[in-house]
């Protein structure tokens, strides 16, 4: 499989992930363009495989609009979605004389994939109150047709207990949530932080400020980094503890640049009761400690969106971090102790912080492409070579050039050319040995078996009626091709010859006429 980077859109996320044994990864129908000026819409998920275009859509069940920032698919084959709604609070005394507060208020569901059938749902306003958010409400939400976006989830994961972990952008927290009653277990970061933040330096594990994609991860992936930590702690759970890693894009700022820092990844240990008391908390309990930061080295704010993926490594080594920086056009690749590895820029510096170029998330994963079209070939310039592509195939190893002397023959009366490794997306094949008229390319993997075949080549016509105007030398040509030429030749000839003679018609009988005008008028004056 190939390792493959994918830039995620604002609006059409794709998430690439397995379920039930297939890769798969969703994405939106963009059906309803009202809606996405303000990135709100009843899209219905519509989910693709290798060789897919588009299979299975998914849609919420009472059909209420989704909030085009995750679809997350388990392996147990549900998917989750984050959704806004409309939705009035009561919190008399919050802003002016009102009682009422309209708010986009932001849920998730769990749904069968399947059945479609409702598994899980949680509201943010039934858990959080309206004043832990950190955006002021200005005009918005005394009447419902403005609302006041004062959460905004992002992301969703659901771990290997049931339970789940939420990022919100405007009350600057993550949220882990129990899987059966929708109870918080506790908060990081935010105005109701759980966590004392035990960080050595000045940035802290805490302040965290409108985050995005949000995720768990085992100390145990990051065997060098934290080899010490590991040896104390070597799984999840010791004697009633739980020690785990988040990872969060941190953005530091927003649209209204609330923020006093540049953006950067977060990588923050935590630890917590692994059976915790709801009812009372113990403060002495809960601990967080920032294991690493990642900052881009022009140090740059991303106002919104971004995402920080863990690569894991093959070898037994730390893995990569590869940070998306969402608003500003730049996806760039770490060591796990901070180095950068790999900076790219999809948008010139001058764009950036404008929104010109943007992408939610970017995210490397294996991804197998098995294209349902064929590949695409074409003559070269001179018509003295081919060039082939397959857009999206990912296991073509060798092009093999195959003729024959009927475009309508069966694969068997094809015969064998001559073979090429794949270069690059765009191979250029010679035709030096070909020698009938009709051509064509078999994609092979490698192990030789044959992926996919091209359309055919028509040798014959290419140089017979497109070659005059190649540079074609008389000498390289056969008796027919000659005869073609010649052909074309006299046509020209003709045509010229007749064109040339009609002019001179049109242009002597145009001076005489002028000429008779011209005695005429002399003739007059005499008189």
């Amino acid at each position: 499989m190939l390792g493959s980077l994918l830039l995620l859109p604002l609006l059409g996320l794709l998430h690439p992930t397995t379920t039930k044994a297939e890769d798969v990864g969703p994405d939106f129908d963009r059906s309803d363009t009202k809606a996405f000026e303000h990135n709100f819409g009843s899209y219905p998920y519509k989910t693709f495989k290798s060789s897919d275009l588009m299979s299975p859509i998914l849609r919420r069940p009472n059909d209420s609009p989704q909030y085009l920032h995750e679809l997350t698919m388990t392996p147990e084959g549900t998917g989750m979605m984050t959704i806004y709604e409309i939705y009035p609070v009561t919190f008399p005394g919050f802003v002016d004389d009102a009682d009422v507060i309209w708010v986009w208020d932001c849920l998730f569901q769990e749904i069968d994939l399947e059945t479609n059938k409702l598994i899980f749902q949680w509201r943010a306003s039934e858990h959080h109150s309206l004043d832990e958010t950190f955006r002021d409400i200005n005009d918005e939400g005394r009447v419902s047709n403005r609302p006041w976006d004062w959460y905004h989830m992002n992301s969703i994961q659901k771990d290997e207990l049931g339970n789940y972990l939420v990022s919100a952008r405007y009350t600057h927290t993550i949220t882990y949530i129990d899987g059966r009653s929708g109870e918080i277990i506790w908060i990081l970061g935010g105005k109701r932080n759980a966590f004392e933040d035990i960080s050595d330096g000045k940035s802290k594990a805490t302040d965290i400020a409108y985050q995005h994609f949000a995720r768990f991860h085992n100390l145990t992936e990051f065997p060098v980094l934290l080899a010490n930590e590991i040896a104390i702690h070597p799984t999840k759970d010791v004697d009633g503890v739980t020690k785990m890693l988040v990872s969060a894009f941190d953005n530091g700022a927003d649209h209204e640049w609330t923020g006093n820092r540049p953006s950067r990844g977060v990588l923050i240990e935590i630890t917590y009761p692994t059976y915790p008391d709801l009812e009372s908390h113990d403060p002495n309990a809960y601990t967080a400690n920032l294991v690493q930061e990642y900052f881009h080295p022009a140090q740059f704010v991303a106002s919104s969106q971004g995402s920080m993926q863990i690569i894991p490594s093959e070898d037994g080594a730390d893995p990569r971090v590869l940070l998306g920086f969402g608003y500003v056009g730049v996806w760039t690749e770490f060591t796990a102790d901070g180095q950068v590895l790999c900076d790219n820029r999809f948008s010139t510096m001058s764009s950036w912080g404008k929104g010109d170029v943007q992408s939610y998330r970017a995210l490397k994963a294996p991804w197998k492409g098995e294209p349902t079209w064929p590949p695409s070939v074409a003559f070269g310039e001179g018509g003295k070579e081919i060039y082939v592509s397959w857009n999206g195939a990912t296991e073509v190893k060798d092009w093999k050039l195959q003729q024959a002397e009927e475009s309508a023959c069966p694969d068997e009366a094809w015969q064998d050319v001559t073979t090429t490794s794949k270069q690059g997306f765009e191979t250029e094949i010679q035709l030096k040995d070909a020698e009938e008229r009709f051509l064509r390319v078999v994609a092979l993997d490698a192990d030789g078996n044959v992926l996919g075949v091209s359309d055919y080549l028509d040798l014959g016509w290419e140089i017979g009626a497109n070659g005059i105007l190649n540079g074609y030398k008389v000498s390289e040509y056969s008796a027919v091709q000659l005869a073609m030429f010649a052909i074309c030749g006299l046509m020209l000839f003709v045509i010229g010859y007749e064109g040339f003679r009609q002019f001179k018609n049109w242009k002597e009988t145009r001076w005489l006429g002028y000429e008779k005008v011209r005695l005429h008028s002399d003739a007059s004056s005499l008189a």
